[in-house]
């Protein structure tokens, strides 16, 4: 052992292994040795072989000073001023302290992690918006529901034309811009997604007025030219106009599909360079 054997066992206060299970933080922990070890005047808490420094209250030791490991196979080690030997009690109780904060440190730094990367993986990288993961998610939790929504189908027309001419950069800029407009339009009453290109989705769960009065409203916003040559065709459906949830998708997007051949003239298609299959959620028996 590093501690001379000659120096006497200090007698802790009473309640000091209470205090060390309760400790919230490793500088709590040596706060608290410190407090109820009599004689002492400052501990140093090290890491990594006794090489790296963690933490220290009252008198830090210097790098060169005597450490104690806290058992045979220790994360830690401790060095005081002055040197003494510490009750084996007290050094169990310390290590499985900071052993614990070890691991309810990891385990917050992982549920972080974890947080972020379920947040990445619906959103839209481009435009921040909710993608068609989140969307998937939602209809689910709406279909349990049974709350009543409507669906509208967005695709704008002419970005094409103005992406083909002016180049992605400004194309991507007008797709972040009229997410950001959606967004704002929609405010509280629904949530906005991007499904991909240049198409996006409203699901408006807190309208408040009629369906007649959502369709005028979304008529009336949502189809403005917020750019030269480009303007939007929508597409809208209710959720009482069918049971299913698939269907009433569906049939948002055929109706999009036909707000926009009958703007351009040409017999309705779908895109499908652009567009990728949505899978409709189906609710769970």
């Amino acid at each position: 052992m590093l501690v001379p054997q000659e120096v006497p066992t200090p007698q802790p206060e009473e309640g000091l292994l209470l205090r060390l299970v309760a400790a919230r933080t490793k500088q709590e922990v040596l706060h608290q040795l410190l407090e109820g070890i009599p004689g002492l005047r400052g501990l140093t808490l090290w890491g990594e072989d006794g090489t790296s420094l963690i933490a220290w209250a009252g008198e830090r030791q210097e790098q060169n000073g005597e450490r104690l490991p806290l058992s045979e196979d220790p994360e830690y080690w401790l060095s005081s001023e002055p040197v003494i030997k510490f009750p084996p009690e007290i050094l169990a109780v310390a290590e499985l302290r900071l052993l614990y904060l070890d691991a309810q440190d990891t385990s917050v730094r992982l549920g972080n992690k974890l947080a972020t990367l379920t947040a990445a993986a619906k959103t839209d990288a481009l435009t921040g918006l909710p993608n068609r993961h989140a969307l998937e998610a939602d209809l689910k939790r709406l279909d349990a529901s049974n709350n009543a929504f409507a669906v509208v189908f967005i695709d704008l027309d002419g970005f094409k034309a103005i992406n083909d001419r002016y180049g992605h950069a400004l194309g991507d800029s007008l797709l972040k811009g009229y997410g950001l407009w959606l967004s704002r339009v929609t405010g509280p009453w629904g949530r906005v997604y991007r499904m991909g290109g240049d198409e996006y989705l409203l699901l408006m769960t807190d309208f408040p007025g009629s369906p007649e009065t959502f369709q005028e409203w979304a008529h009336e916003r949502l189809q403005i030219p917020f750019v030269d040559g480009v303007s939007a065709s929508i597409g809208i459906a209710w959720r009482h106009e069918n049971s299913s949830i698939s269907e009433v998708m569906r049939l948002a997007d055929q109706r999009m599909y036909q707000a926009k051949s009958e703007r351009s003239g040409l017999p309705p298609s779908r895109r499908t360079d652009r567009r990728t299959t949505y899978k409709i959620p189906t609710q769970s028996s």
